[in-house]
């Protein structure tokens, strides 16, 4: 999450992080879950997301973004001391974004 302090204009306090999730639109994403931990549930409303994260246990969701843009959500289980500051921040972008963006980690 990106510190209160340190919110450029027009970034959203509470949801700005510094390494969001990238996605291509228009393509169906298989999203696996697990945790180390404790139970994290990750949840994106917008993208009609919600699935846990249970220590020793694989589980999966699928999503289809179908608009460019910044989707926002939060850890919705009360996971630990700072759930409440765990962001999470979908960015949908064209396959050649994505590709870019990917070319650009390695």
């Amino acid at each position: 999450m990106v510190a209160s302090d340190q919110l450029e204009a027009g970034q959203l306090r509470l949801l700005e992080v510094d390494n969001s999730l990238v996605l291509p639109i228009g393509t169906i994403i298989r999203v696996l879950t697990v945790s180390t931990d404790v139970i994290h549930s990750f949840a994106v409303p917008s993208l009609g997301i919600k699935v846990d994260a249970i220590p020793g246990r694989l589980n999966q969701t699928t999503v289809l973004i179908n608009r460019l843009g910044s989707f926002y959500g939060q850890c919705s289980e009360l996971c630990g001391a700072y759930h409440a500051f765990m962001p999470i921040r979908v960015d949908g972008v064209t396959t050649g974004q994505f590709v870019g963006w990917v070319k650009a980690q390695l």
